[in-house]
């Protein structure tokens, strides 16, 4: 049993540890934008949407965009799409950038949420397992513990997409250095805790 706790700590400390320092680095450093101008008018239009802070605003602007864009399309007929797009670039590129943002934002609240209520449930294991543990369950103990690091792991990794406005994304990278740490002080109590209990 001791060989896996040892096994267990230095594993999930070497990851913590990483995420931590990867979640800071992100955080305080920021975007690094590429010194090259963007070619195309849609990534122009997306960088500027992105810096924009207020979401209602972006909602209500998209929202004129669209009907600007539905009114043109039923002046012009189905053959002339395309060239109606070409006629009115900024008016489509700044649309789709809006559409864009406005994804990416929603999947970066979405993310945060589940961030809690993920890890909560895997606290939740990890105490179940402690107190297994502490009653002389040990496999059984370990049997949980193990699962509820995992799941704070996962949702304390890094994200898989890097997008949306820049205050969503800080929010983002702040919730999970917090559960990064909360997990990290959360793994080494209870390896204290499992040595005392050990050395009695």
């Amino acid at each position: 049993m001791k060989g896996l706790q040892i096994t267990a700590l230095i594993i999930f400390g070497c990851i913590f540890s990483t995420q931590a320092i990867r979640h800071v680095h992100v955080y305080t450093i920021g975007f690094e934008e590429s010194i090259l101008a963007p070619a195309e008018s849609f990534y122009q239009m997306k960088e500027s949407v992105r810096m924009e802070e207020s979401t209602d605003e972006l909602l209500s602007e998209y929202e004129a965009t669209s009907a600007t864009i539905e009114e043109l399309r039923k002046e012009e007929s189905a053959a002339d799409q395309l060239v109606l797009r070409q006629k009115h670039l900024d008016l489509f590129a700044r649309n789709d950038a809006l559409a864009s943002e406005l994804r990416q934002r929603e999947e970066t609240k979405r993310e945060i949420r589940d961030i809690w209520i993920f890890s909560c449930a895997g606290m939740v294991l990890i105490g179940i397992g402690a107190l297994c543990y502490a009653r002389g369950y040990e496999w059984v103990g370990m049997s949980l513990i193990l699962p509820g690091f995992l799941e704070l792991m996962w949702w304390s990794a890094p994200s898989f997409t890097i997008g949306g406005a820049v205050q969503e994304f800080e929010t983002l990278l702040i919730n999970k250095i917090i559960l990064t740490l909360i997990s990290f002080v959360l793994l080494y109590t209870l390896w204290f805790v499992a040595q005392r209990r050990r050395a009695k």
